[in-house]
């Protein structure tokens, strides 16, 4: 049997979930788990409590994801592939990251403050490796503000998270904050991209794998996504 505050955080990831459009009200939210208001109140503080957990755990949940993805040693590269990922979290639980980046009350969400220290570390290795032409700060703002638009507008449209619009967006992210690309890195060879791509998008179901099975699959996968970059291209 559930307690309490289980009902309360699976009342309120449904009824987001159910209706992205709308932010559940306090009463539907605690008639929704089948527990009375000060239930609420004693767990979470408030409905924006309540809500936050939701984003929190689902936003731990995608960080665990996104730090087992091996890096490249590509720096650039490993953060086109955090852009990846960001986005499908953005496309894949609407409801959560409007919450995380679009609420008007001027409480700022946990998830979205540790997002901004990813982030930020991201662009600091840039930086120190003589990879950014624009300040980290600068930087960081542009990064945001583009993710939660492109995010907004797929969702708008409906669009795949790994469509042209965002592939699009991407680039001219890159190319604004690190410069263009050489010719021969923009479109990657090998199957390094493809393993990394392949280990982000797994997430934690296994069908129609085994336990065994998934977990072989990933040892596999992380071995080809951890290659260099330069691996099995032609140096004469």
């Amino acid at each position: 049997m559930r307690s309490g505050r289980e009902s309360l955080l699976a009342a309120a990831r449904t009824l987001l979930a159910e209706r992205p459009e709308h932010e559940p009200t306090t009463r539907e939210l605690y008639e929704a788990a089948g527990v009375a208001a000060p239930t609420l109140y004693h767990h979470f503080g408030d409905k924006d409590g309540l809500i936050e957990a939701v984003v929190d755990d689902a936003f731990a949940a995608y960080l665990e994801r996104k730090r087992g993805v091996p890096s490249t040693g590509d720096l650039v590269a490993d953060f086109e592939a955090g852009w990846d990922m960001h986005i499908a979290f953005g496309v894949e639980n609407p409801a959560l990251y409007a919450v995380m980046f679009g609420r008007t009350s001027g409480r700022r969400s946990r998830a979205a403050g540790v997002a901004e220290d990813e982030l930020r570390a991201a662009l600091v290795r840039l930086a120190d490796a003589g990879l950014l032409v624009v300040g980290v700060e600068e930087a960081l703002a542009l990064t945001t503000a583009t993710a939660v638009g492109c995010v907004a507008q797929l969702n708008h449209l409906g669009e795949p998270a790994d469509g042209s619009l965002s592939r699009t967006l991407r680039t001219v992210l890159v190319g604004h904050i690190a410069g263009a690309r050489p010719a021969d890195d923009t479109s990657e060879q090998g199957a390094a991209p493809a393993a990394r791509t392949l280990l982000a998008r797994l997430g934690p179901a296994q069908e129609p794998f085994t336990a065994a099975e998934l977990a072989l699959l990933r040892q596999w996968l992380g071995t080809l996504a951890a290659r260099p970059a330069h691996d099995g291209r032609n140096h004469s």
